[in-house]
Order: C-alpha cells, then sequence, then structure tokens
C-alpha cells in the first residue's frame, strides 16, 4: 500500500492501492476539503485502501494558480471559481481511472465542500453510492450548476449518508433537519451533538472529534460494505 499521484483526462489524482484489494475490486473517491489534496485527505485515501478499496482524490484546483491552501481567505477564490462543469468533469476523470484498474462499483467520499460535491455526485449520479462529511451548501447553493443540499438529497438516484455535527454554525441543526426531511428514502443522516466543522480531521486540534469521528467513520465503512 502506498500513495502516489497521477495524471487521467488532465486531471491530477493522488492514489492509494490496496495491499489486499476487496474481490470484486470497488473504489472510493475521496473530495477534498477546502484547503486541497493534503495530509488530511492522504491519510482517508491511506485508510481507505487499508480497508481494501481502490483510493482515488482527484486535485479540484488543478486549473487554479495555487493547488492548496492552510487558511480560508487564501482558499475562498479557488473554491469558489468551482463549478459542475469543472467538478463533474474531475470526478468524471477519477471514477474513469478507477473503472480502467477494474473497479466495478465506485463511490464518493466528501469532506466540507467535497461533502456538497458528494452529495451531488448522488444526486447525478456519478457514482454508486455516496458520503457527506460535514458538507455545506445546504440552505442556499454553493455553486454554478449545483442546487442546495435540500434539493439534491431529494433527487438522489443511489445511497447516501451524511454525518453533520450539532456545533457547526456554518450548518446548523435546523438545516440538517431540513435536509432530512426533502430527502428521498434513499439517504440516512446522521448528527453529532458534540461535534463541530471537521470533526473528523485529526490534523486539526482544535476541531478533531475524536469519539464522533470514530462512529461517523464505522458508519461509512458499514454503508459502503452494503452499497458497492
Amino acid at each position: 500500500m502506498g500513495t502516489f499521484t497521477t495524471t487521467t483526462r488532465d486531471v491530477p489524482l493522488t492514489v492509494s492501492r490496496p495491499d489486499s484489494p476487496s474481490e470484486p475490486l470497488h473504489a472510493v473517491v475521496v473530495l477534498q476539503e477546502a484547503w486541497g489534496v493534503n495530509k488530511h485527505i492522504e491519510s482517508i485515501l491511506e485508510r481507505l485502501a487499508a480497508a481494501g478499496y481502490l483510493a482515488v482524490a482527484p486535485h479540484l484546483y488543478h486549473r487554479c494558480a495555487q493547488t492548496s491552501f492552510t487558511d480560508f481567505p487564501s482558499a475562498k477564490d479557488a473554491l469558489m471559481a468551482l463549478d459542475s462543469t469543472g467538478i463533474g468533469h474531475d470526478v468524471r476523470a477519477a471514477v474513469d481511472y478507477c473503472r480502467s484498474e477494474g473497479a466495478d462499483r465506485v463511490g464518493s467520499l466528501g469532506f466540507c465542500m467535497g461533502g456538497t460535491a458528494s452529495l451531488w455526485c448522488a444526486a447525478v449520479p456519478l457514482v454508486d453510492s455516496a458520503v457527506t462529511y460535514y458538507g455545506g451548501g445546504v440552505a442556499e447553493a454553493r455553486w454554478d450548476g449545483i442546487v442546495a443540499g435540500t434539493e439534491l438529497a431529494a433527487q438522489l438516484q443511489v445511497p447516501w449518508l451524511g454525518h453533520y455535527g450539532d456545533l457547526d454554525p456554518s450548518i446548523p441543526p435546523e438545516s440538517v433537519e431540513q435536509l432530512r426531511a426533502t430527502a428521498s428514502d434513499l439517504a440516512r443522516v446522521y448528527r453529532y451533538a458534540d461535534a463541530g466543522h471537521a470533526f473528523n480531521n485529526d490534523t486539526s486540534t482544535s476541531h478533531y472529534a475524536p469519539d464522533s469521528a470514530a462512529l461517523a467513520w464505522t458508519r461509512t465503512m458499514e454503508f459502503f460494505a452494503e452499497t458497492l
């Protein structure tokens, strides 16, 4: 198992291959937070590979002058420059790579802005199942060509799992409940009472909530085992 970068359809992909792949091979496309494909995203790829999945992260900022960031003001312009055309191209490139490597089913797993994109992937659909961690744009659309999360959840075409922290000021519990109320029966939504935004990010001591992160990861692995 190791992590490396390759390119498919002009999209840089960071890839982690499993030492003991699932039979048949299943894959997960990991969609970045606002910071880009950083150490946290690489650690997610490695965890998925350890579980037997081919794990691939497209670099969604590859059209920008800078592809990774450490502070939100610097990342905001790159984030807001995204749209459905670019995200769709990049996710399809990642899925194509997974298929070319022999994956028969492909899921998506997104965090923060990548969580928004992962929900969209389940509505289009671009994948066979999808997971979102604290993806914004729930009540209002975030990008051109991608409607608000409440609308996407009503349009699901494949199974989707969402994780949200009650202490996240950017996605308050009432927005999560609105999403749950509009979602189709393909959706599963979990709230975590003691968690805020980015609660899965163990590289950030100010955000990481280990108990909630462990429970959400267990649910994610069970969900992929069932849907991929």
